[in-house]
């Protein structure tokens, strides 16, 4: 096909060829060639944004797959945070409460996990906010499992212990029944016999005549034996370990020392009037973790015959 370009000349009534300028053509040429770039970005624009190219479709059904299975992750994470709290609530109140352990706080158990920006590493992303959630949840899954781990290492060895534990904790009175006249005032709030306001009263009174004997309540170690100017006269405190402690105050005469291993049953003492006492009688106390607590939930019920045959084994072997 011809290309050239013919103009009518009037004056000579003809028609002659146009020629065109060599940078005329040059320009034509680049906005044709602009034109057609545009035209083409245009197409691959609207064909890269609304069709997927193969490799993407395969990335895509990947990805979908991906996130189901974080989805499933996620639940199955879920379900065993449940089942373990369900394992730490029956390890506080029936594991560490069976050995009198301290049981293990809702928030120590939950711990933290390294600030905001623990996570940063997972933003940015289409899924970030399943796999966020999914790391939040395995690192409180390994957190948790960890400390019920510790938990249960420290059971099994009170569990270990478990006869030690048992001649230790204060299970006696301190003073035999046949000894003793009355119970003159109780673990709880009293009116204090010098000042008449109502006070809370740590410990147990047994009334009895002087110079009866007192006795340990359970095995331990005496870390406290002398005269106090705070009221409790001569008195003596026993660590029986597993968190128990016992105090014996206003006795007459001590009968051992501190640095002393006693076991229960044996005599520690006699009953006496000293330090701040309107008459003669034994002030018992039983605190767990230096917390003072009722002595009468310690109590062993027993005949004077199995307690008096109890005290005089224990006497038997402590001199041995």
């Amino acid at each position: 096909m011809n290309k050239n370009k013919f103009k009518y000349n009037p004056h000579t009534l003809t028609f002659e060829q146009v020629e065109s300028p060599f940078l005329k053509k040059l320009a034509n040429l680049a906005i044709r060639f602009g034109l057609s770039l545009i035209l083409s970005a245009i197409v691959f624009f609207i064909y890269s944004y609304f069709l997927d190219t193969p490799k993407e479709k395969i990335l895509k059904r990947e990805n979908a797959n991906l996130s189901l299975q974080f989805e499933l992750l996620e639940k199955k994470i879920a379900e065993s945070i449940h089942i373990l709290n369900e394992i730490q609530q029956r390890d506080n109140q029936i594991y560490r409460s069976i050995f009198e352990a301290d049981t293990i706080p809702s928030t120590l158990r939950a711990g933290g996990f390294g600030g905001a920006n623990h996570y940063e590493k997972f933003e940015g992303f289409r899924t970030s906010e399943i796999l966020i959630s999914t790391a939040t949840l395995l690192d409180q899954l390994t957190w948790r499992t960890y400390m019920q781990s510790k938990s249960f290492d420290e059971v099994i060895d009170l569990a270990k212990n478990k006869e030690q534990m048992i001649q230790s904790v204060p299970a006696i009175q301190p003073v035999s029944v046949k000894d003793m006249a009355r119970i003159s005032d109780y673990f709880g709030f009293r009116r204090d016999p010098f000042t008449k306001e109502k006070k809370v009263h740590h410990g147990i009174d047994f009334v009895g005549p002087k110079g009866a004997p007192i006795y340990a309540t359970g095995n331990g170690k005496v870390i406290n034996a002398e005269f106090s100017f705070f009221g409790y006269g001569n008195v003596v405190v026993i660590d029986h370990g597993f968190g128990f402690k016992t105090r014996y105050a206003h006795l007459q005469k001590i009968d051992i020392k501190v640095g002393d291993e006693v076991t229960r049953g044996q005599i520690i003492g006699s009953l006496g009037n000293s330090g701040r006492s309107t008459g003669p009688h034994l002030h018992y106390e039983v605190l767990l973790r230096n917390k003072p607590v009722d002595p009468m939930n310690y109590f062993n019920d027993m005949s004077p015959e199995i307690y008096d045959s109890m005290v005089r084994n224990n006497s038997q072997l402590a001199m041995d």
